[in-house]
């Protein structure tokens, strides 16, 4: 009988080879005492990915896309053959805290009415990162990615968002996780559906944690497990000139708005549930 997976580790690569080296060793180095598999899905194969697994990483299993498919339907492919009882959806830029994964399979296993968990995550300088969101409004891009986000308005509207004012300290049922770690449950990732492809990049995070919770599942910020998230929004890079003329930003723009007409007048499904 084949021993049973306790964690799937879920890593798509695109441009951040070096990246994937150093969470792939900071994995090693926390040494999960749970039995893990993890599975690298490349878009981008010439960049030479696959040549530091099969020198370093010959644990790893690969998977090698002809063309990039996304985010999330790079994710997809992975889920598709994942062993795991819980399938950890990872960022390429994220180093491991020990104990870390351990502690997100004894939160899951205690509480089988979250089908999604995420850990706390802290920036390089071991400041927190806001990492758990409410739903984005219409107005929330404007003031984002423009000076009106240094108003008192355009403050409290981020804010609101990035739950900043929330005690990041203890659990909380969120709308959303960010992409970057999010923990999930197998046969509630199978029963909500996995990422919606039309989401090339970008609110495919928000839109799947929605459907747990429309699936009556719950959505949870765990900071029991702490993890270190290199993050750099790399469609906010620069100022604003050079973020209205980046691919990326119109990426996002784009994900934005299909998520908003997906959403279109329906009720926040976290809150329709506790009423």
């Amino acid at each position: 009988m084949s021993e049973i997976v306790d964690v799937s580790i879920i890593i798509v690569h695109t441009f951040e080879k070096e990246q994937i080296r150093q969470t792939l060793k900071s994995i090693g180095r926390a040494a999960p005492k749970v039995n893990y598999e993890i599975i690298v899905v490349d878009n981008n194969p010439a960049a030479g990915m696959y040549d530091v697994l099969k020198s370093d990483f010959t644990h790893v299993r690969y998977i090698a896309n002809d063309q990039n498919k996304g985010f999330g339907g790079a994710m997809n492919e992975g889920i598709n053959i994942a062993k795991g009882r819980y399938i950890f959806i990872f960022n390429p830029d994220i180093v491991v805290g020990a104990g870390s994964i351990e502690e997100l399979v004894r939160f899951m296993d205690d509480n089988k009415e979250v089908g999604v968990c995420g850990p706390q995550l802290r920036n390089s300088d071991g400041s927190l990162q806001y990492s758990c969101y409410r739903l984005p409004g219409l107005s929330l891009p404007m003031y984002r990615r423009t000076p009106l986000g240094k108003t008192k308005r355009g403050k409290e509207i981020v804010d609101h968002y990035l739950m900043v004012n929330d005690d990041h300290s203890q659990d909380m049922e969120v709308d959303a996780m960010i992409g970057a770690a999010i923990f999930t449950r197998r046969e509630a990732l199978f029963d909500v559906g996995m990422f919606d492809e039309r989401f090339f990049l970008y609110y495919e995070d928000n839109d799947l944690c929605r459907r747990f919770w429309e699936k009556g599942y719950k959505v949870v910020y765990h900071p029991g497990a702490v993890m270190t998230h290199y993050h750099r929004r790399a469609s906010a890079d620069g100022g604003l000139f050079k973020q209205l003329t980046s691919k990326m930003t119109w990426i996002h723009i784009s994900s934005f708005f299909k998520y908003q007409k997906k959403y279109k007048g329906q009720e926040n499904p976290r809150l329709k549930k506790i009423k």
